[in-house]
């Protein structure tokens, strides 16, 4: 079942529905939380937070946007004033540096090689402006498409496509030498 039928449940007061999004979403929400620099306790609270209000206005919200740009603009929004809008927020931090799985099937000079190109990377994104690097890591590590980054973070596509364009266009650059 799609985000759209269990939204139209969910505004029909059904529970199985509410459940069947949270558990969806939560897992997704949670990496966002600590990508964004927040403890799992006030990770779990924000998330709560927002399905509740979900709840709560049910039968007359009205989402413009995918359901999930929406959770993830609220869970981002929530952050932003629990930390203070004006303190710069840590985006990645280095103990949820990302160990995305590689494949068995690699052989162990591939996986180093994945493994070492990764760790480039992240160094990399390190060295980029913040907005560029926020744009970057919410396309790359959460798979979020440019409409929906753009839709989170209140900015264009055609913004969030240039800051994605200069951040691969400066990881050649950076990468040359390997292949």
């Amino acid at each position: 079942m799609d985000d759209i039928e269990l939204l139209s449940q969910v505004t029909a007061d059904d529970r199985e529905a509410f459940n069947s999004l949270f558990l969806k979403y939560y897992p997704l929400l949670s990496d966002f939380c600590r990508f964004l620099g927040i403890n799992s306790d006030d990770g779990e609270d924000i998330i709560a937070d927002v399905f509740l209000d979900l709840w709560v206005k049910r039968e007359r919200l009205r989402i413009h946007t995918s359901l999930k740009s929406y959770l993830y603009g609220a869970v981002k929004n929530r952050v932003y004033t629990l930390k203070g809008k004006n303190q710069k927020m840590p985006l990645l931090p280095e103990e949820y540096a990302s160990d995305k799985a590689i494949s068995d099937h690699l052989r162990p000079d591939e996986m180093l090689f994945r493994k070492d190109r990764r760790l480039m990377i992240e160094r990399f994104v390190d060295e980029l402006p913040e907005q560029g690097r926020l744009i970057f890591l919410m396309n790359w590590q959460h798979q979020l498409d440019y409409q929906e980054i753009a839709e989170i973070l209140g900015i264009s596509p055609h913004t969030v496509k240039t800051h994605i364009y200069r951040s691969v266009n400066y990881f050649r650059k950076r990468l040359l030498f390997v292949k």
